[in-house]
């Protein structure tokens, strides 16, 4: 399966809740074909979905010719993943040609509440499914949690349909979580064909395993969020390239295994040019998902 290069926007959410339209104007012409939309405005903190028609995103994703092949949306941090409005995200995103939703995270902590997560994620996915569409988790680093003798991560993976749930791998977060994520995705298979890439600056200012420093501190991360905002600084993330990233050595490995369908930047750094940062990750990107496939 040959791999293609996208975005996700939250690289670009500050431009976005300026000037959604032309943000996206700007992503095309930042050389992005594949994006992957995500559901906040992250300035007024309202849903993007109530303020812009699906005809409109529709249109001007066509007009721009951008492929949403996935967005990042779901019930608000600390909320029941139920109480979401499923029905009405499915027929504005299947509305649009996108067909892959992505929770862009769930706030566990413990044995318990993950089950009840991977309950309710077997019932959105079925929905999911059963309308045309693909249901998705996007990781960070507290998934990897120890619970006994695995993670809250093995206990998703081993209580979810693989029909009904896939994985859409950060792979920083998972070095941030002390594991290697090359491991994490040989374990998953083909229930990954999407990875989120941000690059990690060379001295991070707080611990590159967040989990063990959490340990260290006699944290149990049963507040994720405020963990998060304890362990991880603004400084951590860098453009692509110019961090301790191993990008030659991770992606051989991940064309040699063959299931990964999309590498999407992820740019959360602080750039006094957003727009020429995301250029630079893209030209980034595609020297390692294209290497050796057209010889």
């Amino acid at each position: 399966m040959t791999m293609k290069a996208g975005i996700n926007i939250f690289s670009v959410y500050r431009e976005l809740g300026e000037d959604y339209f032309g943000t996206l104007q700007k992503v095309a012409e930042a050389g992005y074909e594949n994006i992957e939309l995500i559901g906040f405005n992250m300035k007024s903190f309202t849903r993007y979905i109530d303020e812009i028609s699906m005809g409109s995103l529709r249109d001007k994703c066509r007009e721009f010719g951008l492929n949403p092949i996935a967005v990042h949306e779901g019930a608000k941090p600390g909320e029941d993943l139920l109480s979401n409005d499923w029905d009405g995200l499915i027929r504005y995103y299947g509305g649009i040609g996108c067909e892959r939703i992505v929770l862009p995270s769930v706030w566990i902590s413990n044995r318990e509440n993950t089950l009840r997560a991977a309950e309710q994620m077997n019932q959105i996915g079925k929905k999911m499914k059963d309308n045309g569409l693909q249901f998705y988790l996007h990781n960070h680093a507290h998934e990897f949690k120890s619970s006994g003798n695995e993670t809250l991560f093995d206990i998703l993976l081993e209580n979810t349909d693989p029909s009904y749930l896939k994985f859409e791998v950060d792979l920083a977060w998972v070095m941030r979580a002390g594991l290697d994520p090359i491991a994490v995705l040989r374990k998953l298979g083909d229930r990954c064909d999407i990875i989120h890439q941000k690059d990690l600056a060379a001295e991070l200012k707080g611990p590159l395993n967040i989990l063990e420093a959490a340990e260290r501190e006699g944290d149990d991360m049963s507040s994720p969020f405020e963990a998060y905002q304890k362990y991880v600084g603004p400084g951590d993330f860098v453009d692509l390239g110019t961090g301790q990233f191993d990008f030659a050595g991770v992606y051989e490995q991940i064309r040699s295994m063959g299931h990964v369908r999309y590498a999407l930047v992820e740019n959360e750094g602080e750039s006094v040019d957003k727009f020429a940062s995301i250029r630079q990750d893209l030209a980034q990107i595609q020297q390692f998902i294209v290497a050796e496939q057209e010889v």
